[in-house]
C-alpha cells in the first residue's frame, strides 16, 4: 500500500518506543489499527458507493437512448422491458439513498466511538502515572523520615528533639563511614604512601 519494508517497520516501532515509552506504545498501536480499520472501511463504502453510481448511470444512459430511438415504435414486449427497466433504475436510486445514509449515520457513529475510547484510554493512561508518581513519593517519603509522621501527630519536647537529632547524626555518620573508612582501617601500604607524600 505505502511501499513500506521490514526495515522502515522495525525503524518506525524502534522510534515510537523511543517517544511513547512501553506503557503508551500498545495504545498507540491499537489506536492506530483503529482509524486504519475506520479509514479501510469509508474507502471501501465509497468504492461501492462509486460502482452502484456508475451502473445506475449507465442504466440511465441506456434508457435515453431507447426513448431518442423512439419508444411508441417500438414493440409492446420492448416497451415493457423499458418500463422494467425504468422502474429498477427508481429502486437502486432510492436504495442506494438510504444505503448512503446508512453509511454516513454509521461512520460518524464509529468516529465518535473511536475518539470516546481515545479520550477514555488516554485518561486512563494520565490516572495510572498519576498513581505511580504518588506511590513512588509516597515511598521516598516513608523511607526518608519514618519518624516524621509519629511525630507530626504529637509535639515534642526538646529533650526529645535532641534525641533525635543525635540519633539522625548517629545514621548520618554510619552512612559517611561506608563510603569514606576511618584512617584506623587504611591499610598499612596506603599509610606508607600519605607519609611519603608528606
Amino acid at each position: 500500500m505505502f511501499d513500506i519494508g521490514f526495515s522502515e517497520l522495525v525503524l518506525i516501532f524502534i522510534v515510537g518506543l523511543v517517544v511513547l515509552g512501553p506503557q503508551k506504545m500498545p495504545i498507540a498501536i491499537r489506536t492506530v489499527m483503529g482509524w486504519i480499520r475506520t479509514i479501510r472501511g469509508l474507502a471501501a463504502n465509497v468504492q461501492n458507493e462509486l460502482a452502484q453510481e456508475l451502473k445506475l448511470q449507465e442504466l440511465k444512459d441506456s434508457i435515453k437512448k431507447a426513448e431518442a430511438l423512439n419508444l411508441s415504435s417500438l414493440s409492446p414486449e420492448l416497451s415493457k422491458t423499458v418500463e422494467e427497466l425504468k422502474q429498477s433504475a427508481q429502486q437502486m436510486q432510492e436504495s442506494l439513498n438510504t444505503a448512503k445514509n446508512d453509511i454516513t449515520k454509521l461512520t460518524d457513529e464509529q468516529v465518535a466511538d473511536i475518539q470516546a475510547k481515545i479520550s477514555a484510554e488516554s485518561e486512563q493512561l494520565d490516572q495510572t502515572s498519576e498513581n505511580q508518581v504518588a506511590e513512588s513519593a509516597l515511598q521516598k517519603n516513608t523511607e526518608n523520615a519514618p519518624l516524621a509522621s509519629e511525630n507530626e501527630a504529637k509535639e515534642l519536647s526538646p529533650a526529645e528533639l535532641a534525641e533525635m537529632a543525635e540519633l539522625d547524626e548517629e545514621k548520618l555518620s554510619e552512612q559517611l563511614s561506608a563510603y569514606y573508612p576511618p584512617d584506623d582501617e587504611i591499610s598499612p601500604a596506603t599509610k606508607k604512601e600519605k607519609s611519603n607524600a608528606s
